[in-house]
Order: C-alpha cells, then sequence, then structure tokens
C-alpha cells in the first residue's frame, strides 16, 4: 500500500504537470541560462569542459532561489486558502504526513527543473568541446539539485507558518532581497559578523573579490548566508567529483558551509511544522 506521504507526493506533482507550472519554470530557467552560459563556454574565462562544468552552479546562483519560491510557496498555505485543506484532512492523513507529502512532491519539481538546466548546460559543454566530464558533471548537478532542496524546503516551512499566500510571498521576498546579489547581507549581515569577531561593524579592509583580504571569520561568516555559501562551496562540491579541483578554505570550513545549508533546510521546515500543527484550519 502506498503510504500517504508518497501518494500526496505524487499528486502534488502531477499536479503542477497538468497546471504547466513545471514546464513553465522549465522553460524560463533554460532561456535566461543556455543563452548566457552559451557566449561564456568557448572564451578566454573559461580554460575547457572542466572548467565549464566546474562554472555551471554560478550560472545558476541567482536563479535557484527564486524557481523554487514560485515553486512552493502556495504549497501548504495555498490549500488552507482554498479550503481544500479541510476536505483532505477528512481522510486519515496527519498535518505532519501532509507537510512531508508537499515537502516531498515540491522538492522533485523543482529537482526535475534544475536537473533539466544542468542537462541543458552540459549539452552545450558537448558541443563546444566534444566531452563532458561525466563524474564531475554528476557530482555538481547533485550539488545544485540538493540547493534547490534547501531552497524548496524554506520555502514549504514559510508556507506552512503563515495563512496567507501575500505573507508567504512578502517572507520569501525578504529572504531574496537580503540574502541575494544585492548590498544588504554585505551591509547588515557580514557588519553584524564583523562586530561579533572584531568589535567593530566595518568591512572597508576585506574585498569580496580578493581571498587575500579575508580573515578567518569571514569565511565562516558568508557560509551563513545560503546564497553566498552556494557560491563558496560549490569548488568542494566539484572537487568530490575531480580530485584535482582545488578550493580556498580549510575543509572544516567547507564542512561547516554544508551543515549551514542542511541547517537552512531544517529549521525554517521544523518551524513552519511546529506552527501549521497549532493552527486553527477551520
Amino acid at each position: 500500500m502506498t503510504s500517504p506521504v508518497v501518494a500526496l507526493a505524487r499528486k502534488d506533482l502531477a499536479d503542477a504537470a497538468r497546471s504547466k507550472l513545471m514546464w513553465g519554470l522549465t522553460a524560463v530557467l533554460l532561456v535566461v541560462t543556455v543563452p548566457s552560459f552559451a557566449g561564456t563556454v568557448g572564451s578566454s574565462f573559461i580554460s575547457g569542459p572542466a572548467d565549464a562544468v566546474e562554472w555551471l552552479p554560478g550560472v545558476f546562483q541567482n536563479f535557484v532561489a527564486p524557481v523554487a519560491m514560485i515553486a512552493a510557496y502556495r504549497s501548504v498555505v495555498g490549500e488552507r486558502e482554498s479550503g481544500s485543506i479541510r476536505t483532505l484532512f477528512g481522510h486519515p492523513v496527519t498535518r505532519g504526513e501532509f507537510i512531508a507529502g508537499k515537502l516531498l512532491g515540491r522538492v522533485a519539481l523543482v529537482g526535475v527543473v534544475l536537473a533539466v538546466g544542468m542537462l541543458a548546460l552540459g549539452g552545450v559543454v558537448v558541443a563546444t568541446y566534444g566531452t563532458l566530464p561525466v563524474a564531475l558533471f554528476v557530482a555538481v548537478t547533485a550539488y545544485v539539485v540538493a540547493y534547490g532542496a534547501v531552497w524548496t524546503a524554506i520555502t514549504v516551512g514559510v508556507s506552512a507558518a503563515v495563512s496567507s499566500r501575500l505573507q508567504a510571498i512578502a517572507v520569501m521576498l525578504g529572504l531574496f532581497l537580503f540574502f541575494g546579489p544585492f548590498t544588504l547581507w554585505q551591509t547588515f549581515g557580514l557588519g553584524a559578523a564583523a562586530l561579533v569577531a572584531t568589535g567593530r561593524p566595518s568591512t572597508a579592509a576585506i574585498d569580496p573579490i580578493d581571498p587575500a583580504t579575508w580573515p578567518d571569520w569571514y569565511l565562516y561568516a558568508q557560509r551563513l548566508n545560503p546564497m553566498r555559501n552556494f557560491e563558496m562551496t560549490r569548488e568542494f562540491a566539484a572537487s568530490l567529483g575531480d580530485p584535482t579541483i582545488g578550493y580556498f578554505g580549510a575543509v572544516e570550513v567547507q564542512v561547516f558551509g554544508l551543515a549551514a545549508l542542511v541547517a537552512w533546510a531544517a529549521v525554517p521546515l521544523a518551524a513552519g511544522y511546529w506552527r501549521f500543527e497549532r493552527a486553527d484550519l477551520g
């Protein structure tokens, strides 16, 4: 007999496919990544197929979080607003199983979208260089998909914690604005970390593109930002598929980064479940 979690996940994924959400997200991701990547490979910036594959997570850096947010922000709260959740709980399904099913379904949805995107970029590498480092490609693809699962878990947790889609959008947009490709994290997040580490909130002596200016605390503090963490840990992830690839920072820093990503997935999801378990759904 199929468990309620798996049944819910299958239904969620099938609904996404029927609504064309999966195909729409995939099409948009391909449009924003393939042309820019195709214009980069073969240039002096990329030295060969291994270098091109190693760079693939960087191509996705600013797009994974929005894809996961769009795919999952309505996952729980949308059912609450429509009232369909009351019908669902007329069946033998617990709230925990409901959250787990939604998480599994949306992780599968985001994983499919990102995997198709990675395969398309892998095709660009093959078309340009005539070869593809398979082990390296598998490692970085797994890393990108796992990062997508992190943002999906965050979004499902937020969706479970709030009572309206507008609130879910506001929270997720706030997270993206703070941690994303803007100056808020650099100004406030790193400023707070500098204050704790040095007693002064200034980061003026640190050049974000010059590792020689990075103090030890900076390497750890940047891993607290999931988007910067994804960027700074990608070489370590790539080295799992190709040991000849070097990475900046000790193994302890890399493990801390991976642990921070796991915490980003687990804590919002647990908090969302705690709120959802105590919510009045009537």
